[in-house]
């Protein structure tokens, strides 16, 4: 867990400056809500933690989303009965990790440097889809049927770009920054991964048998792995940076 606390650390105090870096002198950042959350975090093949994030899961605390955030009258997802939702938060990759990989493992140029561009595009987009894998993998070990998060409007669109049908629920506040509360159906999530529809999505969990999903024996791809609380178990072997 070190190493996850360290990288947000870097993100949240250094790069961000959404918390005081002086309030966590051992540069790493943790809150009450941790010893409530999975745990997730994706590795390149060199052994770096490229990206972590955590799925807080109903506690007697509650969300912390909601502290500042509230959804629009008509949504009434957390009053349907069988429903539960957990929170996305802390989701965190360096904005030096590529940059850090580009220069250790760079391609030949080619004619306008198009090759390289679209390499260094692909570096970028790995970690972050599979942190997302992880994401989706602990949020159903976790029981959930929902995921809420308070999301900025950049990472919104990557969000959508890459099929995620994670929707804008409330109006936007100020809570680390300008962000509005969303929720994704993971039900929803399934029949868009089954409709082949985003290439991006192919490998993502299915259903909420951990036995059927990639990265299970007989279903091999060991991209985004998850732990439960407390710990954290991260995926080998997807990133190549």
């Amino acid at each position: 867990m070190a190493q996850h606390y360290r990288l947000r650390y870097q993100v949240y105090c250094v790069e961000r400056s959404f918390l005081p870096a002086e309030n966590y002198p051992d540069q790493h950042e943790r809150d009450e809500f941790d010893e409530d959350s999975v745990h997730v975090g994706a590795v390149d093949a060199h052994g770096e933690l490229a990206g972590t994030a955590r799925i807080i899961k109903p506690n007697r605390r509650g969300l912390p989303m909601f502290r500042y955030c509230a959804l629009f009258p008509h949504v009434r997802t957390f009053e349907e009965d069988g429903n539960v939702a957990v929170e996305v938060s802390r989701v965190s990759i360096s904005r030096h990790y590529p940059s850090r990989g580009a220069q250790a493992h760079q391609p030949p140029t080619e004619a306008g440097g198009a090759s390289v561009r679209a390499t260094q595009r692909r570096r970028r987009s790995e970690p972050f889809l599979t942190l997302v894998k992880s994401i989706m993998q602990g949020a159903k070990r976790a029981g959930a049927t929902h995921l809420v998060g308070a999301t900025d409007a950049a990472f919104h669109r990557w969000l959508t770009h890459y099929g995620l049908p994670y929707r804008v629920s409330g109006l936007e506040v100020d809570y680390y920054g300008p962000v509005a509360p969303c929720i994704m159906s993971l039900v929803e999530l399934d029949d868009v991964i089954l409709s082949g529809r985003f290439r991006s999505l192919e490998g993502f969990p299915v259903g909420w048998n951990p036995d059927l999903w990639p990265g299970q024996p007989g279903h091999v791809d060991s991209s985004a792995l998850v732990a439960a609380d407390g710990a954290a178990l991260s995926g080998h072997g997807a990133l190549h940076i």
